[in-house]
Order: structure tokens, then C-alpha cells, then sequence
């Protein structure tokens, strides 16, 4: 049988080379686990939820695509509490928010840093994320888009940096650049458009409406006109 699957499954699965064993965290349907495994890409895959009826759905979808695993292959946990150190080379994360993307990799750091790497696909927050990821070791070794309906995902892979040492990040974790990274751009260049193009309009909205307001706005102003135009910048290049 043949799923419908979305643009940003399929990405999300490519970020895993052949050969890899994956995890995936929060795996809702198990769609990007059942890819590895029917494009002969991992050898093993974990599918991990927070719920017996969430896991429900991945042990539907795997017998659906008549795959058949070991019965430890599906788990019953909260993050990476059903993983071992180690286990596997990858692991992903996927439809959360970055905040809590970042709480899982905090929540024990030095199983995280056990891992080859982290694929991570966050719904919001990517720019905490980003900022988690510099200030505690890890390289973005990959930053991809790809569409999901109306919206337009991000997916970050990150590598830990060689002995993992903390960083000092080179500006506040709410500065713009780490929401939109140069490096977006590259990944993909209409997809990137649409979406920072959305951004440049709304702080166009953002700065007129508060040059209606009876108080001294210049500063805040000031900000979102500097982010408007690091945005085009971004555009241009």
C-alpha cells in the first residue's frame, strides 16, 4: 500500500544515511521510521511516544506497510528516557516546539552527546533551538525547508562539536539571525523566499502601526526596521 506522505516526512528521512539506525522521538504515525525501513535505509528503528495509543498509530502503519520489527522496536516514554546511550546512531525529533526540543537534549546531556547525530524539526522556536544548540556544543551541520500544507518547515542537523564545550553565543538569543540563518537561504531559495518575504511585510505592519501610537515608539521601531532590513539582506544575497 502506498502512503500519501508529506514533502517534510520525506526530508526529514533523508537526513538519515544508509546504513544509520534511527529513533524517533514523538513518532506519532511512525511515517519517517516506516521509510527507513522500507527504503532498506536503517538497519533498526526506534519508535518512541509518550502513550500506549499514540504507538498505537506507528504499529498500525508498519503493519499496513506489512514491515515487521521486534516488539522493542515501539516504546512507551517520555524524550529520550527510552533510549539508551548510544543505541542507535541518529536521533529525531520532530513536530515539537524548539523549546522543548531543547529541554529534551538538556534533560540528560550527556546521552544526547551519545549520538552521531540529532535531526530536528520544530514547529516554532527554531531560533531557541539554535541558540541552545551553539551555546552548548553543537554544530548545525545541515539546515533544510520543506512544505507541509500551508506551512514551511524547518529541519536543523546537528552534530556535537568536538569535546562539546559550552560557547559564547555573538549576540542575544532574541536577535533575528537565529531565527533566519543565511544558511536557510542556501538550503532553499523559493521556499525561504516565501517565508522570509511573509516576515518582511509583517514587521512593515509591525513599524506602521506603531507610528499611530502617541508615545515614543522610535526605539522599538528602530529594532524592527533593523531586522526588516537584515531580512532584504538576506534576499539579496
Amino acid at each position: 500500500m502506498s502512503f500519501r506522505l508529506s514533502k517534510r516526512i520525506y526530508k526529514i528521512a533523508e537526513k538519515v544515511r544508509p546504513g544509520e539506525s534511527a529513533a524517533d522521538i514523538g513518532t506519532d504515525h511512525g511515517y519517517v521510521p516506516m521509510l527507513l525501513m522500507r527504503n532498506n535505509v536503517s538497519p533498526y528503528v526506534i519508535m518512541s511516544d509518550i502513550s500506549d495509543g499514540s504507538l498505537a498509530k506507528a504499529k498500525e502503519t508498519f503493519a499496513i506497510a506489512g514491515l515487521d520489527v521486534p516488539g522493542d522496536c515501539f516504546r512507551t516514554g517520555d524524550g529520550l528516557s527510552t533510549i539508551k546511550p548510544g543505541e542507535v546512531d541518529d536521533i529525531i525529533i520532530g513536530g515539537l516546539g524548539g523549546l522543548t526540543i531543547a529541554g529534551i537534549l538538556a534533560d540528560d546531556t550527556e546521552k544526547s552527546r551519545s549520538f552521531k547525530k540529532i535531526i530536528m524539526q520544530p514547529r516554532k522556536h527554531s531560533g531557541n533551538l539554535r541558540y541552545y544548540l551553539y551555546t552548548n556544543g553543537w554544530d548545525i551541520t545541515d539546515e533544510d525547508l520543506a512544505p507541509e500544507g500551508k506551512f514551511i518547515c524547518e529541519i536543523i542537523t546537528a552534530e556535537i562539536s568536538g569535546e562539546g564545550a559550552p560557547r559564547t553565543a555573538p549576540y542575544p538569543e532574541e536577535d533575528i539571525r537565529w531565527k533566519y540563518p543565511p544558511e536557510i537561504v542556501r538550503a532553499d531559495r523559493e521556499l525561504a523566499s516565501k517565508r522570509i518575504s511573509w516576515k518582511i511585510n509583517s514587521l512593515a505592519e509591525q513599524i506602521e502601526n506603531l507610528s499611530r501610537s502617541s508615545s515614543d515608539t522610535s526605539e522599538q521601531a528602530q529594532k524592527l526596521e533593523n531586522d526588516r532590513q537584515y531580512l532584504i539582506g538576506l534576499l539579496k544575497d
